[in-house]
């Protein structure tokens, strides 16, 4: 599945789940304006008998009606809650498969740009010279396509970062595995001039824009409640307390709030 139809994906869910919002708000309303007759009702009685008499069967008529109301209130809010489950089974599948989708891929930070213009297939090729020179054996056949992206920040002057995907996950761990030695390659082997600054290459997992977010929330919760460690592996965000601690396994925003409770509950 293609980044354009899990971005429509997104979309769609998202837009559905306004419509169910405002359908819900709607039942609301509607429940509301119901139960205000019965006091309009009660309200325009002026003691006489024959108005009590009169009253009392639009009380009743009410009373019937109002009943057949909520009971296909029920089934229409059951409906309303099945949608809104299987809307969240979608949102789990979206995300299962840009995370994997995501899996095949690196974020390299710090690769000299190559002068003129480099094209997919130029950045590919200085990437393949980086891994090797990293003693790892890759070929041009593992890589699908590498290609630099922009930044946020139009501002900033730091070589773009490059996104490189690969045909095999296994290729893809085994740099991943070789990356500290990334910052110790001479700029003269992978096609850039000797001058060129090579020392502050990071090689990354490329996280999703949802686990790109709760990453950062990771790391400002690590700060917060005095987490020594935070960091990303295979796409999966880990928390340590200390060196000596246990990891902890971020995946949604729920899990920080878990943490702390399960924290404040073994301390109690």
């Amino acid at each position: 599945m293609s980044h354009q139809q899990v971005k429509s994906l997104r979309k769609s869910n998202e837009d559905l789940k306004r419509m169910l919002n405002s359908a819900r708000c709607d039942i609301k309303s509607l429940e509301e304006r119901v139960g205000s007759q019965e006091l309009v009702v009660r309200e325009e009685t002026n003691g006489n008998q024959e108005t009590q008499l009169e009253t009392e069967r639009s009380l009743e008529w009410l009373h019937d009606s109002e009943s057949s109301f909520q009971s296909e209130l029920h089934g229409i809010r059951k409906r309303l809650d099945d949608i809104e489950e299987n809307l969240g089974k979608l949102e789990i599948a979206v995300n299962e498969i840009q995370d994997y989708s995501y899996a095949f891929n690196i974020k390299i930070l710090g690769v000299p740009e190559l002068k003129g213009n480099e094209d997919a297939s130029k950045t590919s090729n200085l990437c393949v010279n980086l891994f090797n020179h990293m003693g790892t054996n890759i070929t041009i056949n593992d890589i699908d396509i590498a290609h630099r992206v922009p930044f946020h920040d139009s501002s900033r002057s730091d070589p773009k970062p490059i996104i490189c995907k690969f045909v095999r996950r296994l290729a893809r761990n085994n740099v991943m595995a070789a990356r500290r030695h990334a910052s110790s390659v001479a700029a003269r082997d992978v096609g850039l001039e000797e001058s060129q600054d090579m020392s502050k290459i990071l090689i990354l997992d490329h996280l999703t824009p949802r686990m790109q977010e709760l990453y950062g929330n990771a790391k400002s919760f690590k700060t917060r409640f005095g987490f020594q460690f935070c960091w990303v592996k295979n796409g999966t965000i880990f928390l340590y307390r200390s060196e000596d601690s246990r990891s902890l396994k971020v995946r949604c925003p729920d899990d920080l709030s878990r943490i702390i409770q399960d924290e404040q509950e073994a301390l109690s």
